[in-house]
């Protein structure tokens, strides 16, 4: 089934340490601009939380439920939005603070692990009534 694969890759993602990742950040850090984005690329162990956090919310938006639709579309926008405005009003604050953005990163983790469990849990869970 493709759920538990996409599932088994992200646990793999997220489990990497930073000296075993091949890419710094979910993003090119040849084109990092900002200064919380240049801390993410300069710091290893902030690359491996943005590693970790964007693998669990690309399986937040990627997976479809068992159902399908309009709530589902819904979700998944309200998932953008939310990333989004993070990465604006809270990660982006921190500039290049690392303890800011280690925080930020770890709540912002919580938070998608939260979902994930909450959202694919009660829906796939569904497929077996």
């Amino acid at each position: 089934m493709f759920v538990p694969k996409l599932l088994f890759a992200a646990a793999c993602l997220a489990g990497l340490p930073a000296t075993a990742a091949a890419q710094m950040a979910s993003f090119d850090c040849a084109r990092a601009e900002l200064p919380a984005e240049k801390a993410i690329c300069s710091v290893p162990a902030l690359g491996a939380r943005d590693i970790k956090m964007a693998a669990y919310y690309q399986v937040l938006t990627s997976v479809e439920p068992a159902w399908s639709g309009m709530a589902y579309r819904e979700f998944r926008d309200n998932q953008r939005e939310l990333q989004a405005n993070w990465a604006s009003k809270i990660r982006n604050v921190c500039a290049e603070d690392v303890a800011c953005l280690s925080e930020a990163y770890d709540r912002r983790i919580d938070e998608l692990t939260s979902t994930i469990g909450k959202s694919l849990g009660l829906t796939y869970g569904r497929m077996c009534d």
